[in-house]
């Protein structure tokens, strides 16, 4: 282009016009240069700040841990709901006016350590199960009855919702313990307590199950919910619709990582920088922003527990590196063997076999779908076959073999949406 102008400028007879209009279009065309080769060198920078996905940055431990012996100064672990670190106090008026409306009444939550089968008999049982409220005047024979606490996997739902705001792929939570809490609510009482009476304790009479209950339970990972202000001023975006707000993630620790909440308004889009988080949002004001924080697994800081550690954690290997770093169709069982034994978990199972089937019956089934809150809108339900893995367990008498179970599988249906898949033990 600029040689063919350059052509007609060399047309003109005029001296002192050529040498003119040469100076001006030298002007004009190194203005340009300038500000093309500015803006390239802008836009450069902004890629290469950029960081790229790092899945093991966004891997999730989980545990459960006594209220009483967790530790307030580890900076690994964060209760998933803050409640469960107050002790439990009951409020006799509420408890009167939910007996009064005839409306049950959540009281205390219980851990079944058992296996889920057992736990999903007990559940599935709805009997009322007797039980005493001791006050600081009497005893109150009442009745109870046990509901599947659905706080935690709602926890994880917003979780999911975070990953897909933020762009980061999900990767199913190997959370077992959550999976086994329950509910004990009061639907009944033989006598009425009255409003000057102070409920000092809760006795609950679980029958064959009590063997299985733990009180007081809390269960932890490694993801802290932080709060944090932009920095400066925000910056109008191309669009002249959003705004850029800039927050810095150095005293957080620039190794973990971050995703932004859910819960925040109307984003439309997130980058990651290596110091800072980049948010677009149609918020010309600077304010605070909802982040979550994944801390970093670090060896050295773990403590020793009584219960074990759960992660979805994948090997890192060259060859899952290059797998993952794309989508993959696994057409064979010794590639789906491979995808399986890449996480973690897969060292409480041995993968043995595959089988496809019509269907199956619901009694017989042996897992749960843990991301049950990932509705499938494309797919008709109904003309789904069923994808059975069979597993084995490296110890027959774990309790939560059939959870980790149910955690591979759900991984596994990512894989083969066109499916149902379904898992067993050997």
């Amino acid at each position: 282009m600029y040689n063919r102008i350059y052509e007609k400028l060399d047309q003109i007879k005029d001296l002192d016009e050529r040498v003119l209009l040469k100076k001006i279009m030298n002007s004009v065309f190194q203005s340009l240069e300038q500000y093309s080769e500015d803006t390239f060198n802008k836009l450069e920078e902004r890629v290469f700040n950029e960081l790229q996905y790092a899945k093991e940055k966004y891997d999730i431990y989980s545990i459960i841990i006594k209220r009483n012996k967790i530790d307030p100064t580890d900076d690994f672990l964060y209760p998933i709901l803050d409640e469960d670190m107050e002790e439990k106090i009951y409020d006799t008026t509420e408890i009167l006016r939910s007996l009064e409306e005839k409306k049950n009444k959540d009281m205390f939550k219980i851990f079944l350590k058992c296996d889920y089968l057992i736990f999903k008999e007990f559940i599935n049982s709805d009997i009322k199960i007797k039980g005493i409220i001791k006050t600081n005047k009497k005893d109150h024979e009442a009745y109870f009855k046990v509901v599947e606490n659905k706080q935690y996997t709602d926890k994880v739902s917003r979780l999911y919702k975070s990953f897909i705001n933020s762009g980061i792929t999900w990767t199913t939570i190997n959370n077992p313990y959550i999976h086994k809490i329950a509910d004990v609510v009061l639907v009944g009482c033989e006598d009425r307590i009255e409003d000057n009476e102070e409920i000092v304790k809760i006795e609950v009479d679980f029958g064959e199950y009590s063997k299985y209950v733990e009180y007081d339970m809390v269960p932890l990972w490694n993801i802290k919910e932080l709060n944090l202000k932009c920095n400066g001023y925000t910056m109008p975006c191309i669009d002249k619709v959003n705004y850029e707000h800039d927050i810095s993630i150095i005293k957080e620790g620039k190794t973990n990582g971050y995703l932004v909440d859910s819960e925040n308004i109307d984003i439309d889009y997130v980058t990651f920088k290596k110091e800072s988080i980049t948010i677009a949002a149609a918020v010309k004001d600077t304010m605070s922003w909802n982040l979550l924080s994944i801390i970093a697994y670090d060896k050295r800081k773990i403590q020793k527990y009584e219960y074990e550690f759960m992660t979805n954690k994948v090997n890192i290997n060259f060859a899952n590196k290059l797998a993952f770093a794309k989508p993959y169709t696994i057409k064979t069982k010794t590639e789906l063997a491979r995808v399986i034994n890449s996480f973690q978990a897969s060292k409480y199972l041995r993968f043995n076999d595959i089988k496809l089937q019509e269907n199956y019956l619901e009694k017989s089934k042996e897992t749960y779908d843990i991301n049950d809150f990932i509705i499938d809108e494309i797919r008709d339900q109904n003309i789904k076959k069923v994808l059975i893995l069979y597993f084995e367990p490296v110890d027959k008498d774990n309790y939560l073999n059939k959870d980790i179970l149910s955690f591979l599988v759900s991984e596994i249906q990512f894989i083969y949406p066109e499916y149902e898949c379904e898992g067993r033990l050997l």
